[in-house]
């Protein structure tokens, strides 16, 4: 069924589940309860689900700065932010109605194509934070501006749009010279000149896109693409120059040169949009190092930034923040979340003197006092919140074809040429062996081989996959086995709660002093509660009232006038429970049951993967034992399921498994260092920024079937390319044989190349068309 607010597909846990996560629940109900129900009318087949971001209490300290340069501009402040979240039309109308409800505000532009959104306001009225706040109760997020820079899409789609004017005019005064105009009109000789200044600024513009690119390639040794379509163009103008010089209008390839210059940039902007745009779904977050408080020889707290800490010194840990560096803990006790760094769902109770690990999130509701053990450029942490780029890969099956192409096409044209040359007709020669060049050229291939990715990419978004880098289609076929990290992956990022029943049952002051016991601590469990109760809409906010305790590793306990009341382990909230106990004055009122539940589909998914023989394997930071539960619900055997394994542990077991043909899919940060050693690697779609951009492709949906979906799309991708490959043998065979007999002019040429881009896009479309279907 699909989620009443996302639209993506998703098997319910219960029969009455109409959402695929709390989060959609919630954002749901917002939107039914402010009446902007227009949304659903707006919105597209299918967008990201929520999940738990919005639950998350977000300050955003970052953006006081940015608000402040902004407004010390005048009276009209601007700013560019990154927008998160965003899918479709309903999303941009969504924050358009809460823009214009705020005080002060002067334009809000929204860019989903970018992931982008441009905001004007009037200083001292807008209140940016609170506006950011209240988006993001509806599931989207404002980060910091992507990294400045003019994105691919943009060099080309500018430089495709002079080149389609040059095309328009050089074809504009070539077309009469075809219909019959003959060469000594009052006005040929113009219109020739004409041609000739617009082939030379398509060229000059637009020309020199492909020629860089590919003489970049050669010095380094690969045969790319933009080879034999940089040499087609320049040779064509060449030529005709010398055909001009000489009078020989069977030389003249202007409007060629003008015509392929337009329609490889068509090519080329296919293929990069599509791309950029998966890739701007998710917001680039920049993790920097957390802010500590370190403690000075006498007594003092300095604030600073984790990177700073040396060796040996003692430090202040805020409550929410990570563990910068591998330290030992100083304080009485604290409350450890592994989830980032293990994928552990159960928090981790460290003692005094503990080790307190790299990259574990303070749970306490308390600043924590800790000793550095290593420096910032040793820890874990700073590992894995590195940003950096997957080593580029080329087609190396590409590069094979293509040298061999440009080979065997240039001997041919030399050959031709040159046997022409030697029956002594110097101007047949050239026509042979340009037109060899001309009509051999891959132009078909350049426009029909990234419309056909942009297709596949199409029939993914259809079922809620994104792809997020050029080179996947490759890697795809050399994958062999598919390695799952279990918390978030196989199984639902957050704990399940079971028995949820007894919480819509409580009375209004019981769900106010449980919505209190939730509401601060960052453990797990409360997560859960606290994101139950927001979702139904029974969360009572009640403010900074009675006192608020928390025991580590027993529970929070609340007292408000004479109540007492308590949320923990059973034998400490109340005398009786097994579970976490909800308690009054010692006496229980709920005993709430928790469980790390396989997603609905992980199962159906790993068998059919299985069966398709691709060897499947579970890496996880987890407890071996829950790892192992996991995996025999899913049908697999002890030997593919490993547990307490730390991010690089994880790292190393794909290097030593045949890492060259693995597939890695993971969550979270904890999963990054894996990521760059595997093959290819891919994430479901969620808060943690990192993971997307280090990742090859990302997916929506409250399950794993995107996975197969890839796989399909790639095997019939890899069709396609297969049929392109033999069609553009036999075109080539009949073109070359008409020019070696000297038939091809710039006409025949004009007619070939189209009706050879058509005969390819219709292979294409043959093996990539269908819709998919599992």
């Amino acid at each position: 069924m699909s989620c009443k607010h996302c639209g993506t597909t998703f098997s319910p846990v219960k029969a009455e589940a109409d959402f695929c996560c709390s989060g959609c629940e919630y954002v749901y109900r917002i939107i039914h309860d402010e009446s902007l129900e227009r949304f659903y009318d707006l919105r597209g087949d299918v967008s990201r689900p929520v999940g738990s971001s919005v639950f998350e209490n977000t300050d955003y300290p970052w953006l006081e700065s940015l608000i402040e340069v902004a407004e010390e501009k005048g009276p009209t402040a601007r700013l560019d932010l990154a927008l998160e979240g965003i899918s479709c039309v309903g999303c941009v109308w969504l924050i358009d109605r809460v823009f214009a409800e705020a005080k002060g505000g002067i334009a809000c532009r929204v860019n989903v194509q970018y992931g982008t959104i441009e905001l004007e306001w009037k200083s001292g009225e807008f209140d940016l934070r609170a506006f950011a706040g209240r988006i993001k109760q509806f599931g989207y997020r404002v980060c910091p501006a992507r990294e400045s820079g003019e994105s691919e899409s943009r060099k080309v789609v500018w430089k495709l749009g002079l080149a389609g004017a040059f095309a328009l005019n050089g074809m504009l005064y070539t077309l009469p010279g075809y219909l019959g105009m003959e060469s000594d009109f009052l006005i040929a000789t113009h219109f020739n000149w004409l041609s000739a200044i617009f082939a030379t600024l398509s060229m000059l513009f637009c020309g020199s896109y492909f020629i860089g690119k590919a003489a970049k390639a050669a010095v380094q040794g690969i045969a790319h693409l933009d080879l034999p379509i940089s040499i087609g163009i320049v040779f064509a103008y060449a030529v005709s120059w010398y055909g001009i010089w000489k009078g020989d209008e069977n030389l003249v390839y202007f409007d060629f040169v003008s015509t392929f210059v337009f329609l490889m940039l068509v090519g080329r902007w296919l293929q990069v949009v599509a791309i950029e745009r998966n890739r701007n779904r998710l917001a680039d977050i920049q993790l920097d190092a957390p802010e500590v408080e370190i403690e000075s020889s006498n007594g003092n707290r300095i604030k600073s930034r984790a990177d700073q800490i040396k060796l040996g010194e003692t430090y202040w840990l805020p409550s929410g923040q990570r563990v910068p560096v591998r330290s030992t803990l100083l304080s009485e006790r604290a409350s450890l979340g592994m989830d980032w760094i293990s994928g552990e769902s159960e928090s981790r109770i460290v003692e005094q003197g503990g080790e307190a690990p790299s990259g574990a999130e303070l749970e306490n509701q308390f600043s924590v006092r800790l000793r550095a053990d290593e420096e910032w450029s040793d820890s874990l942490l700073n590992k894995l919140s590195t940003r950096g780029t997957r080593s580029i890969e080329r087609d190396q099956v590409a590069q094979k074809w293509i040298f061999r192409y440009l080979m065997v096409a240039f001997a041919i044209a030399v050959a031709g040429g040159s046997v022409w040359l030697a029956w002594g007709d110097l101007a047949m020669g050239l026509k042979v062996f340009i037109s060899v060049l001309v009509v051999s050229c891959p132009c078909a291939l350049g426009i029909a081989w990234p419309f056909g990715d942009e297709i596949a990419l199409a029939r993914l978004k259809q079922q809620g996959v994104f792809v997020t880098t050029h080179t996947l289609w490759n890697r795809l076929t050399r994958v062999r086995q598919i390695v799952f990290d279990k918390t978030g992956t196989l199984t639902r990022s957050s704990l399940a709660l079971v028995n949820p029943e007894g919480i819509e049952s409580l009375e209004a002051e019981a769900l106010t002093a449980l919505s209190r016991l939730c509401s601060q601590t960052r453990h797990p469990v409360s997560n859960t509660i606290r994101e139950h109760l927001m979702a139904k809409g029974l969360f009572r906010s009640v403010g900074d009232v009675g006192t608020l305790e928390e025991r580590v590793g027993f529970g929070v306990e609340w007292i408000s006038g004479a109540d007492r009341w308590r949320l923990g382990k059973g034998s400490w909230a109340a005398e009786s429970g097994e579970g976490t106990v909800f308690s009054r004055n010692g006496r229980m009122l709920l005993d709430l049951r928790f469980e790390d539940l396989p997603l609905p589909d992980s199962s159906r998914e790993v068998d059919e993967l299985s069966k398709r023989g691709l060897a499947i394997a579970i890496l996880s930071g987890d407890r071996m034992e829950k790892a192992r539960r996991i995996g025999a619900a899913l049908g697999l055997s002890e030997n593919s399921v490993f547990g307490n394994l730390l991010p690089e542990e994880k790292a190393a077991w794909i290097e030593a498994h045949s890492a060259e043909h693995t597939l890695m899919v993971g969550d979270g940060a904890n999963d990054t260092l894996a990521f760059e050693t595997a093959l290819c690697a891919g994430a479901p779609a969620n808060e943690q920024g990192i993971v997307a951009e280090k990742a090859d492709f990302h997916y929506l949906g409250n399950g794993i079937g995107g996975i197969r979906s890839l796989l399909k799309v790639g095997r019939q991708r890899r069709r396609s390319v297969q049929g392109l490959m033999a069609f553009a043998v036999a075109y080539n065979l009949f073109a070359i044989g008409l020019s070696l007999v000297g038939w091809v002019t710039p006409l025949i040429a004009a007619i070939l190349m189209p009706l050879s881009s058509i005969v390819s896009l219709a292979i294409v479309w043959g093996a990539l068309g269908k819709r998919l279907s599992r």
